[in-house]
């Protein structure tokens, strides 16, 4: 019997005190381009108006409609919300079907609700494993498991054990801690910029270019202060990771919760701005066969470490410096990634072998998902689907926005939308 798909993608623990306040529903809003049978949405009045707005445009484009239900917004989690409106689900679902729930990341709250719906006969389970947390410090999943701990220095890390390309880290807990694991990294890599990375992020909002003790001190206590290192009255570990120079461009591969290569030839391009990441570029380049060594390599590796248990959705990001040498910086595993979304939506547009790529908005919108599709249309600029060609919205309503963009020269596509955008107010950039 085929399994029905729960698309259930709210923010963590671990995101709410890192600056980017709309992950609440910028990542419920983004899962609507993965495919599934019911989506969870908090109610939220324009993250509601925009799902209603992309379902006429789906429709528009010959694409199935989204079925969506709505949990009263009373947390932060949609987890923890669904679970205490576990009756919504309840009359939603039918006991004859199978369920699989694809959350941004299985957490203990995805777990709440699931086995409340299972100790009443729901066939009902997670997709993927657990995301570890303190449960596991050393797991690969996290970057807990990508460099030397200070207080076990003589256990070698996940990269190490596997020969897997990978900057001088040390991780340590608390300033004092974190100061050895900085002086550890400039003493080995002979210069004093680090990366300041808590091994429970993404995204970027919580790390930081370090140069001195000073810096790391000041930043460390920002974190602090804020609340963004703080995990059920624990303190989150933090990778301090050596600055690769001459690093050329960044990229990454996704895979998928079985182990295969989703990313279209292998690799796409990141977009970052201010260590934030802002979008993918697929096809369109060429893919060096030692970035495939790579990917076999950790794949193997990752593999024998998981043992029994499925890979999750996750992925990969490396470097290419001006030396010609590829190094992975971070695997983001056991939850979707970014470019996850993007690469389903792909494949739904049937769009996956030619050029393609997301953006964030350079400002913030101000306009809803209709007002725009309208422009797009009149300005034949919106996604074709007889051509294959124009641009399609990952995440559009006030606060947040991403587009898509597929044909020849996706990056013009959407360089002239925002350009429109702004000369109408759609976006604002100052």
């Amino acid at each position: 019997m085929e399994r029905q798909r729960i698309i259930a993608q709210g923010s963590l623990r671990e995101f709410e005190n890192d600056g980017d306040d709309l992950d609440r529903y910028y990542l419920p809003a983004r899962e609507l381009v993965v495919e599934g049978n019911i989506y969870l949405l908090p109610e939220y009045n324009p993250l509601l108006e925009y799902a209603s707005q992309l379902n006429q445009i789906l429709l528009s484009i010959n694409q199935l409609s989204r079925r969506i239900l709505t949990i009263p917004d009373n947390d932060y989690l949609l987890d923890l919300a669904i679970f205490q409106n576990i009756t919504l689900l309840k009359n939603q679902l039918n006991r004859n079907l199978n369920y699989l729930v694809y959350p941004y990341e299985v957490t203990d709250e995805t777990l709440m609700w699931i086995r409340e719906l299972q100790q009443v006969g729901f066939n009902i389970e997670a997709a993927f494993p657990k995301k570890p947390y303190f449960d596991d410090l050393y797991h690969p999943a996290h970057r807990g498991g990508w460099g030397r701990w200070v207080n076990q220095p003589e256990i070698p890390s996940f990269a190490e054990l596997n020969n897997l390309p990978y900057p001088i880290s040390w991780i340590g807990q608390g300033l004092e801690q974190i100061n050895e694991a900085y002086k550890r990294v400039c003493d080995s890599s002979g210069q004093n910029l680090v990366f300041f990375k808590p091994i429970f992020s993404a995204g970027g909002f919580t790390l930081a270019k370090i140069s001195s003790k000073e810096e790391l001190k000041r930043h460390y206590e920002k974190l602090k202060n804020q609340g963004a290192l703080d995990f059920d009255g624990k303190e989150i570990p933090v990778e301090i990771q050596a600055f690769i120079p001459n690093i050329e461009e960044l990229f990454s591969f996704q895979y998928d919760e079985n182990g295969n290569l989703l990313t279209p030839q292998g690799l796409s391009k990141q977009l970052i701005e201010s260590n934030q990441w802002q979008g993918n570029f697929f096809n369109g380049f060429d893919v060096p066969e030692e970035v495939n060594n790579i990917w076999q390599n950790f794949r193997k590796s990752y593999q024998e470490y998981l043992g029994n248990h499925n890979f999750g959705w996750g992925g990969v990001d490396i470097a290419k410096t001006s030396g010609g040498r590829w190094i992975i910086l971070e695997h983001n595993g056991l939850r979707i990634t970014g470019a996850h979304p993007a690469i389903f939506l792909a494949h739904q547009l049937q769009v996956s072998k030619q050029p393609f790529m997301t953006l964030k908005s350079p400002g913030k919108v101000n306009s809803d998902l209709i007002t725009i599709w309208n422009l797009l249309k009149k300005e034949k600029l919106s996604f074709d689907p007889s051509s294959r060609v124009g641009i399609f919205p990952i995440v559009w309503f006030p606060g947040s926005g991403m587009l898509f963009a597929a044909g020849e020269n996706p990056q013009k596509l959407l360089n002239d939308a925002y350009n429109l955008f702004v000369k109408n107010n759609y976006i604002k950039t100052s």
